[in-house]
């Protein structure tokens, strides 16, 4: 055979491969859009007695013909009824978990927990979460380390909605593990586990690793926790971590106690870091402390943009005598227009002024 002949072979061959392959391509297509149209077909009637449980009818007729549908029906609903799960709330939520249960969907969820595929994982997490199984609680806690990230971020999710504090401790511990879960996930995740988490986030500021410490400070301002003051004090003023102290100091804040005034004072200090004097300059204005209402004023005139703008901020929150202290601020540029910090403490004034008498003026519009 010729060099040409054994070439127009070659791509003859090539040309049949490609029209097979082609085809195979085009039949999964068809094959897969006609299996989607069979479970949109399943699933539309089922889809209506969800959106009206959803809506608040608990008819019992209903309910029982979710809980009678065949499988294969069931099997076609079901992602929609895990996204309804999660999204609903009272009675609704109350009617639709009755109806998981029933179908056995939290067994089904267990034995789904260690499949290959994470997907069919996290989806089982998502459930288990959903449904407030509190005896999912360990294999979801095991979960935390699931090489698939996004397994992880729905463990911490769902062991949040379970709301038990036993999860506090591994919750915490994956904040520095290399499978990490974002901090804001478990920071999340541990708030919806309220006060009962106290007790082990307390005993968290002690532990040697920056980012658990940081992470528990900030949610026990978020859960309220005003008994664990005197001890987030004590790692504003000394912890090693700036990441821990700004935590600490957000929550001196949101706590609203009158001990934090003094650790945030001082905190103000010039030789303090830039990132932790902002800080403490925002939470004093939360703290609503009238007699911060000077230290805030000096740091008007901040060279570092964001403690003085924070100052300005915070003095508005202070009331009539934070207003009344910007606008002698403002003042004072007209009566000293020849130093640059009294100009710059006027122009931060200024635009919280301004900001403020923006919000004022909205608030009138809202009926």
């Amino acid at each position: 055979m010729t060099l040409a002949g054994a070439a127009v072979v070659a791509l003859a061959v090539l040309l049949v491969a490609a029209l097979v392959f082609g085809g195979l391509i085009v039949g999964g297509r068809t094959v897969r859009r006609a299996r989607e149209a069979r479970r949109a077909k399943l699933a539309k009637p089922a889809r209506q007695l969800l959106l009206a449980i959803a809506a608040g009818d608990d008819d019992p007729d209903q309910v029982e013909a979710l809980v009678r549908l065949p499988d294969e029906v069931w099997q076609a609903v079901e992602p929609n009824a895990i996204a309804l799960l999660g999204k609903v709330r009272g009675e609704a939520h109350t009617t639709l978990v009755d109806v998981f249960e029933r179908r056995g969907a939290a067994w089904r969820a267990r034995s789904r927990l260690r499949r290959r595929d994470p997907v069919a994982r996290a989806q089982a997490a998502e459930v288990l979460g959903n449904l407030g199984r509190k005896d999912a609680l360990l294999p979801l806690c095991d979960l935390l380390g699931d090489p698939d990230p996004d397994v992880r971020v729905v463990a911490a999710r769902s062991l949040g909605r379970i709301g038990d504090a036993g999860a506090t401790q591994p919750l915490l511990a994956t904040l520095a593990s290399r499978r990490m879960v974002p901090q804001q996930v478990v920071a999340t995740a541990l708030t919806r586990l309220g006060t009962a988490a106290q007790a082990a986030l307390l005993a968290s500021l002690d532990d040697p690793r920056a980012p658990i410490r940081a992470t528990a400070a900030e949610v026990l301002g978020l859960i309220g926790a005003a008994g664990a003051t005197v001890r987030v004090e004590s790692a504003l003023r000394a912890d090693p971590s700036i990441d821990v102290r700004i935590s600490a100091a957000r929550t001196l804040g949101r706590l609203g106690t009158r001990t934090a005034l003094a650790p945030l004072l001082d905190s103000l200090e010039p030789d303090r870091p830039v990132v932790l004097r902002a800080e403490a300059a925002k939470a004093l204005g939360e703290l609503g402390a009238v007699t911060a209402a000077s230290a805030l004023t000096v740091l008007l005139s901040d060279v570092e943009y964001v403690v003085a703008h924070n100052a300005a901020r915070s003095l508005l929150r202070l009331g009539g005598a934070g207003r009344a202290a910007l606008a002698a601020a403002e003042h004072r540029a007209e009566t000293e227009p020849d130093d640059q910090r009294v100009l710059l403490g006027a122009a931060h004034a200024r635009e919280a002024l301004a900001a403020a008498e923006l919000d004022d003026h909205r608030r009138q519009l809202v009926p």
